[in-house]
Formats: structure tokens, sequence, C-alpha cells
């Protein structure tokens, strides 16, 4: 996503740092507090209650992000014997993580129409601090949209698996169960095929140009 060994690929990386760090760390949060609620107490005890982007980070993760335009933050562990609804549960810790990201996404939005609208930033105006913050909140949305929706594919090891796997008759319960299996290799093939980008790609455009629209109006 980044390009970053290019001049233009580590100016957005350095713009979007701050907001990938926030974002990661919201988006692991989310699954720790949503299963907190939910009966979960070790997420305070495993200190993920919090945060703090270093809580949640892992740093392999974060090199791949970098590197690829592809990670993970540090996995929330979840013991769901306290569920009150096991499958539901589980579904609901799932789904907390992408909607984190959206919601942020929807939140850098209205915060730049908002800058825009009372003329804080002015993007007819060729200064370099204007078009900076412009450049910065519009690749936090991007990677926001792109992270949320990449994370809905359902398909082990990703969120929306267990998502999906709510809905599913037995039949098809099992075949996500052997599907877990094989999650390393179902990374790998996205690493390696791109496959990932084609299959997001579609609704990550109509979302971008959506918000996009929205701005400029």
């Amino acid at each position: 996503m980044f390009h970053i060994f290019s001049r233009e690929g580590l100016i957005s990386f350095l713009y979007t740092l701050p907001a990938l760090l926030i974002s990661l760390a919201i988006h692991e949060f989310a699954h720790s507090f949503t299963a907190y609620k939910l009966g979960d107490n070790s997420q305070k005890a495993l200190g993920r209650l919090t945060l703090h982007p270093f809580a949640h980070i892992d740093i392999l993760g974060f090199i791949s992000i970098v590197l690829f335009g592809f990670g993970w933050g540090k996995p929330v562990m979840v013991d769901d014997r306290n569920f009150k609804n096991r499958d539901r549960d589980n579904m609901l810790v799932s789904l907390a993580g992408p909607l984190s990201n959206l919601l942020l996404a929807v939140i850098f939005t209205l915060i730049l129409k908002l800058l825009i609208i009372t003329g804080v930033l002015n993007a007819s105006i060729n200064s370099a601090v204007t078009q900076s913050l412009i450049t910065m909140l519009m690749l936090s949305i991007q990677f926001n949209v792109v992270f949320g929706i990449f994370n809905l594919i359902p398909l082990p090891p990703f969120d929306g698996s267990k998502v999906l796997f709510y809905f599913l008759p037995r039949g098809g319960k099992n075949v996500m169960y052997t599907l877990e299996r094989y999650s390393f290799y179902i990374i790998l093939i996205f690493f390696v095929t791109g496959i990932g980008s084609y299959l997001v790609s579609p609704i990550v455009n109509l979302i971008y140009n959506l918000i996009t629209t929205f701005i400029i109006m």
C-alpha cells in the first residue's frame, strides 16, 4: 500500500502512521472490549482493555503492513466459556474489529468535511500545511476502509469467517472448520497472488468514491 522505498510512498506512510497506530489499536481494542462486555473477563488480565497502541500491535504484522500493505494486529485470545451464547457472541466479537475501522473512516470523513466547510482547511489554497492535513486525513480514511473491508473477507483467519460461521448451517460450519486448518496457506496465497486486493478492491473503491464525493460536494 505504501511503497516506502519510493519518496512518495515513504511520505504517504509517514502521513498515515498516526492513524495506522490508532486504527490497529482500536480494531483490537474493539475485539477485546466486546468480549469483555459479553463476559470474557480474561481481557482485563491480559491487558487488552486499553487504547495504547503497543498493547495491540504485532511487530511482524505491522512490518507486513508497511512493506506489503497487508498485515495484522496482536490477535485477541478470547475465552468464550463465559459467553451466554458462544456462536452469537464469538460472531459479535469478530465483527467489532472491522466495524470499528469503518466507523473510524466515517469519523475522519466528518472531521475533514467539517474542517473544509468551516474554512479551516481550504483545498483551493496552495498551502503546504493545508495540503498535508488533507492528504493525511484522506489516507487515514482510505486505510480504515481497506482494513475494515479486508478483515470482513469470509475466509479463515479473517474476522469475516467467524461472522459467516454464525449464519452457516451445520454442513457449512464443518467446511469452515476444515478451512481453518489451512489458514497459513490462505494467507500465503493472498500474499503471493494479490487475490485479497482483487476481492476487496471493488467494494473499497465504491466506498472511497462515495466518501470523496461527499467531501467535495
